[in-house]
């Protein structure tokens, strides 16, 4: 006999039903007499397994893990009449919810008398994700409603395993994340996907996040409901400043219940040049110079006029490039001769630095061809550990009679980017005839 109960379902797991088997070795008949014979009742036993041939019980234990298939309570009986009935009662004796009940007669043949095994067979539905709750169960027996033994028996917390980690540049409509790599650019939003087999309410974990081995930030998470089934626990790794992540090499280190259970890595590359960010055609015009220059699309652009000429300031607004471009257009009368460029250069690159110590700043001259323009440049490179430091260069020339000075500053790992984008800056001035 077959009978289907609902189990109480948990997330991700609706569906599961719990099966009951009546299995009885023996019908035995007796000649018509006054009375039956003896009855006999067993031990109540939970087992892993029934003999297929003598329904004796197999693999007798009191813990079960949540992915067990099935699970028998078998008792052996004798002298109970066909007519009698059975029950089993499955109980959470931590919640004292009942999981599942189940009664019936013993035999269709209510005249005759059984012997053998009783065995009442615990489930897991076809959809289901766990045979049960983790925790602590009793199973009870009854003949005709008198209770005639009771077994106890765990089903253990789960022991959870990360089953995959890596890092993601989004996460889909699921939930789950998507987009995986292992080099990402500074504009990027970066999560860390880790698949575990299990969740368990009220387990902790933790990422940490470092780049050449500086700390950047860290995040924790509280389980807050089982979930018994593959999932991904998703973290966003945000620098502890709020800027965006500077280029390097980064180390993430995963901690569950306080245990690091693996240290994964990924890169963060330098955001290239591209001639597309000036797709827009971006530009600053001077009314009274008459000229015009373009500047890349998202920068921001701040004009100062003072005495010696108008001077405007560029910068990118996103935050992760580190570049400074000030452009300087000089009167006449306040412009320094080529014999003075160096010198006008090193006061301007003080008042920069304000404050700072001059004493490891490397200075370098150079001239270079910017389209149809002669260029002089002095620059100023002051490095510090790994890809830490600055660049200040200064970029001298005519076009037109007019004497522009350029001042790039950059960090270290933008010196290319911010070169490019100068030049073309510089490469773009046009006068009005």
């Amino acid at each position: 006999m077959i009978v289907k109960i609902p189990l109480r379902s948990t997330k991700r797991a609706a569906g599961i039903i719990t099966v009951f088997m009546v299995i009885l070795l023996l019908s035995i008949s007796f000649p018509l007499m006054s009375c039956g014979p003896r009855q006999v009742f067993g031990e109540l036993l939970i087992c892993g397994n029934i003999d297929s041939q003598t329904f004796e019980p197999l693999n007798i234990g009191d813990e079960y893990s949540i992915d067990t298939e099935y699970m028998y309570a078998a008792v052996k009986i004798a002298g109970v009449r066909g007519s009698d009935e059975w029950r089993f009662i499955w109980r959470n004796t931590d919640t004292g919810e009942v999981i599942a009940d189940s009664t019936n007669i013993y035999s269709p043949d209510r005249s005759s008398f059984m012997e053998g095994y009783l065995s009442n067979k615990l489930l897991r539905g076809e959809d289901a994700a766990i045979i049960a709750e983790p925790g602590n169960y009793i199973v009870s027996y009854y003949h005709n409603g008198d209770l005639m033994g009771t077994a106890g028996f765990i089903i253990k917390d789960p022991e959870v395993n990360i089953l995959e980690a890596g890092f993601y540049g989004d996460i889909d409509e699921r939930g789950e994340p998507v987009q995986a790599g292992d080099v990402f650019s500074q504009k990027d939003t970066i999560y860390m996907g880790v698949k575990v087999d299990y969740k368990i309410e009220g387990d902790s974990y933790k990422v940490k996040w470092f780049v050449d081995n500086e700390f950047l930030g860290e995040e924790y998470l509280i389980i807050k409901e089982n979930y018994y089934m593959p999932d991904y626990i998703i973290f966003q790794l945000i620098n502890k400043d709020q800027k965006p992540f500077p280029a390097g090499m980064y180390k993430v280190q995963i901690f569950y219940a306080d245990r690091m259970m693996g240290e994964y890595f990924f890169k963060i590359a330098v955001e290239e040049f591209t001639e597309r960010i000036f797709a827009g055609e971006a530009s600053y015009h001077d009314d009274d110079f008459g000229f015009t220059v373009i500047y890349p699309d998202g920068w921001s652009l701040i004009e100062e006029d003072i005495e010696a000429g108008p001077r405007v300031r560029f910068a990118p607004e996103d935050g992760i490039r580190q570049i400074i471009i000030n452009m300087w257009v000089f009167k006449k009368n306040y412009s320094p001769a080529a014999g003075e460029y160096s010198s006008f250069a090193d006061k301007l690159m003080v008042k920069q630095i304000e404050q700072e110590d001059e004493s490891d700043i490397e200075k370098t001259e150079s001239g270079r061809i910017i389209g149809d323009i002669e260029v002089f440049e002095v620059k100023y490179d002051k490095r510090e550990e790994a890809d830490e430091g600055w660049s200040m260069t200064f970029s001298f020339f005519k076009k037109n009679s007019t004497l522009f000075l350029f001042m790039r500053l950059t960090d270290i790992v933008y010196i290319d980017y911010g070169e490019k984008v100068t030049d073309m800056m510089v490469d773009s001035i046009s006068f009005t005839e």
